[in-house]
């Protein structure tokens, strides 16, 4: 009885003071550790593509993305496990959400956002 007892406060302490953890298939690594999350975009006339969110304050320099060649445009976000909202900005002027999204979200002036969920 007493082994129960010392193990359940033991387990009890460490979920409530400890760092909570979940399993990751290569390696295991606390929740509430960052992600790298790669976005791509294809677009062959596009001078410059960024991508603005809630994770930047909408700020259309703070994540460039990278033309990979032919018009296929990357950038690796490294974020917290949540939910996100984005748009692609082309050539400063024109944003999208992104057309290889699953999941979007009415941005209020006629068009949506992308929603993005971290896990």
């Amino acid at each position: 009885m007493w082994k129960i007892l010392i193990y359940a406060v033991i387990f009890f302490a460490g979920f409530l003071f400890g760092k909570k953890r979940a399993f990751d298939e290569e390696e295991e690594e606390f929740f509430w550790e960052n992600k790298n999350v790669t976005l791509q975009y294809e677009n062959s006339e596009a001078k410059e593509v960024a991508v603005a969110g809630d994770f930047n304050n909408w700020d259309t320099n703070a994540d460039k993305m990278v033309n990979l060649g032919e018009g296929n445009w990357s950038v690796t976000l490294n974020l917290k496990p949540g939910r996100y909202e984005y748009k692609f900005v082309i050539d400063g002027t024109k944003w999208i959400a992104d057309p290889g999204a699953k999941e979007f979200i009415d941005d209020g002036y006629g068009g949506q956002r992308t929603v993005l969920i971290v896990e």
